[in-house]
């Protein structure tokens, strides 16, 4: 089992993660300076003229894509909203090169509490790996369902997608459309399997569409995917109630206000399998609130209602996310 990470040991990977990007920034100098020119960000496509095609690290990340086609980090690693995978490729790289994210989440929730950290890459902004690893936290609820106060499930998820065709953002009606595939490894057998759980290790496969319409500000996304896991996951895969496959809906809706550039405000719904005889799962629901500053950093606040974990009802609070990348 790993070892829950402190306030203030979250604080320090985000701040080496952007020192790191920071690093990058000074390595292309001149790119830098075009930075500190630019007019307040807008999400929109097309190449915001921060590449000046010399250096090493512009020619791996060449930043072309335009800032928030990037999306958002989901709690699975993949790109896309906070609870939802969209048909977005991680990173600003263009089809010529590589774009990288790195996040850190965290989710307060009345009986318990989850942190994420995770990385996803680009690649010629057709396919996007990822990995991300949550630290889901029982806290004195642990005590009360018998597994040890402050018990602590760990999951790891790693994650491929491949867009098909389409682009998020551009002119024309045709969405982005992309497939993807996550391999997810629970680490806490013993009481994966006495809550009713059938397996430690699943996987997931899905299809996404998601589209922006720059003109009004309106951005969409329906994603079908194919899973057993319970709450995600975090409590194994398949159970004693159903071990198969079934097809869940997700889905996002955001508005992009043109008078805050940079900014999403939306809402999210997913729904989820019911395996175990031991609990009952309930649907996903979010309301919220991204703000792009730039191509380096993006930060996300939103309310959460996650209905029933481990037999706890209600489970509502909030979720933040940093993410960082170019």
């Amino acid at each position: 089992m790993h070892r829950f990470p402190t306030a203030a040991q979250s604080f320090r990977i985000l701040t080496s993660m952007t020192a790191l990007l920071s690093l990058g920034t000074l390595i292309t100098g001149q790119d830098a300076k075009a930075a500190t020119s630019t007019t307040t960000p807008q999400v929109t496509l097309g190449d915001d003229g921060n590449s000046n095609g010399q250096s090493m690290f512009r020619t791996l990340f060449d930043g072309q894509r335009a800032l928030g086609t990037s999306g958002l980090s989901s709690l699975e690693g993949a790109s896309g909203g906070g609870i939802a995978s969209w048909a977005t490729i991680g990173g600003y790289g263009s089809n010529k090169s590589a774009g990288m994210v790195m996040h850190y989440s965290y989710v307060n929730l009345t009986s318990y509490w989850d942190q994420n950290v995770g990385a996803s890459m680009g690649f010629f902004d057709r396919v996007e790996i990822s990995y991300t690893h949550n630290f889901f936290q029982t806290r004195g609820t642990g005590a009360k369902l018998g597994i040890g106060n402050g018990y602590q499930f760990d999951l790891d998820v790693a994650g491929a997608k491949v867009r098909l065709f389409g682009h998020v953002a551009d002119n024309t009606l045709i969405p982005q459309v992309a497939i993807g595939g996550m391999y997810k490894h629970d680490s806490d057998g013993k009481v994966i399997h006495e809550v009713g759980s059938m397996h430690t290790d699943g996987g997931d496969a899905y299809l996404a569409v998601t589209k922006l319409f720059p003109k009004i500000g309106i951005l969409i996304d329906t994603t079908v995917r194919f899973t057993k896991g319970n709450q995600w996951g975090i409590l194994g895969f398949g159970g004693d109630k159903d071990n198969n496959y079934h097809a869940q809906f997700e889905g996002s809706l955001g508005y992009l206000p043109s008078f805050i550039p940079g900014l999403v405000v939306g809402v999210e719904y997913r729904t989820k399998p019911r395996n175990q005889r031991f609990t009952d799962e309930s649907n996903w629901f979010d309301v919220y609130t991204s703000y792009f500053v730039n191509k380096h950093l993006n930060v996300t606040l939103a309310y959460v209602s996650l209905g029933t974990i481990a037999t706890y009802k209600d489970q509502t609070g909030f979720y933040f996310s940093a993410q960082t990348g170019f």
